[in-house]
């Protein structure tokens, strides 16, 4: 396919990895390299930490996360994030979007 649907590809991924970053981060606090293994898990979409850090990075700028570095008991220290109270009500309006889109889309699909 050509250069628009990549464009727009990479728009939509944009976006949905934003929300399946602070849906992840929803059950609890995780270190940058555990969010990009779990996100791993969801599918071939997501390039990796690539992908994943600068997300981090905005959503932390956006101040729907915060970080802070924690010293494990072996190994180096690691940056945990945690969702923002503005970023769980910015998760529920991006999944109830979501939704929304979802059932236009499975309605249209069914015409």
């Amino acid at each position: 396919m050509g250069g628009d649907f990549d464009n727009y590809s990479a728009q939509l991924r944009k976006g949905v990895i934003q929300m399946l970053v602070l849906q992840v981060l929803s059950a609890g606090p995780l270190y940058g390299y555990a969010i990009v293994k779990r996100l791993e898990e969801l599918g071939d979409f997501i390039a990796g930490e690539g992908t994943v850090y600068p997300v981090l990075r905005r959503l932390e700028a956006d101040g729907l996360l915060v970080s802070e570095w924690q010293q494990p008991a072996e190994g180096n220290p690691r940056k945990y994030y945690s969702v923002t109270v503005a970023g769980s009500a910015f998760l529920a309006r991006s999944l109830q979007e979501w939704k929304r889109i979802d059932a236009a889309v499975r309605s249209l699909e069914g015409e």
